[in-house]
């Protein structure tokens, strides 16, 4: 198979600006709805797994959520930035939880590992250039059991590659799309099926931040129609956050 050869960007993950790091920080006070709900979607996967890894950690909260929540399990969290990898390990120290571990490593040219049951990623996919390559990295050089992501999907057979220039913050980023027949195919590749994809409905109101100059989530609700309720979208900035929870699982060898 050939995958594509764009290479990963790094400008975006380099240096965390303020309103990165806030965003990162507020998640430790408080887990998001989709970090509940995601935790809920796993759930049937954790009775036999022993040794899970966060690839795209951010600053560790979600991952030390999990790891407070169900102490049988070993986490490990990965990120490419240090400076998010160091407020992993500062905050969650506090925690004093002896299942977790934070580290850095690249996405793109990740180390091999064994033992790992299973593969968390919240949040990260579609802000990569492409999905191929992460998921081929995980496939070679994890080869875990399953794989479960929340990033940006379509059911259809159409991807999007997206780019985000923020104009004022001079700031550029993806905000990719991806088939979900299109992960289907390729994870298929490798000997992994799509089991599950569920659409993340969020349950709450976000209201649209005062800034029309940046990126950052808020919801509105679509009209009541006689055939169906009421449902949330979430929107960031002009676009359409098409969130799923997908589960990636090795097929049998027979």
């Amino acid at each position: 198979m050939t995958i594509p050869t764009q290479k990963q960007r790094l400008d975006e993950w380099k240096k965390i600006d303020a309103a990165g790091r806030h965003y990162h920080l507020q998640q430790w006070k408080e887990p998001k709805r989709s970090t509940i709900s995601f935790a809920e979607f796993i759930l049937p996967s954790l009775k036999s797994t022993k040794r899970i890894m966060d690839i795209g950690c951010g600053a560790g909260s979600v991952t030390s959520y999990l790891a407070a929540k169900y102490r049988h399990i070993d986490f490990i969290g990965l990120d490419y930035s240090d400076e998010l990898v160091k407020i992993a390990n500062e905050l969650s120290a506090e925690q004093r939880l002896s299942n977790l571990l934070f580290g850095t490593d690249d996405w793109f040219n990740l180390k091999h590992y064994s033992g790992i049951d299973g593969v968390l990623s919240l949040q990260t996919l579609s802000w990569l250039p492409q999905f191929e390559e992460p998921l081929q990295q995980l496939f070679e050089k994890v080869s875990p059991e399953w794989i479960a992501i929340s990033s940006l999907f379509y059911e259809g057979d159409i991807s999007c590659k997206i780019e985000v220039e923020e104009h004022v913050k001079k700031k550029k980023c993806f905000y990719n799309v991806y088939s979900l027949s299109a992960i289907s195919r390729f994870a298929d590749d490798f000997g992994y099926k799509l089991e599950n994809a569920t659409p993340f409905i969020i349950d709450i109101d976000i209201p649209r931040p005062s800034d029309k100059d940046s990126m950052g989530t808020y919801t509105v609700q679509t009209a009541e129609s006689c055939t169906a309720a009421p449902r949330r979208l979430q929107i960031s900035g002009p676009l359409l956050m098409n969130w799923y929870f997908i589960m990636l699982r090795k097929k049998a060898v027979p």
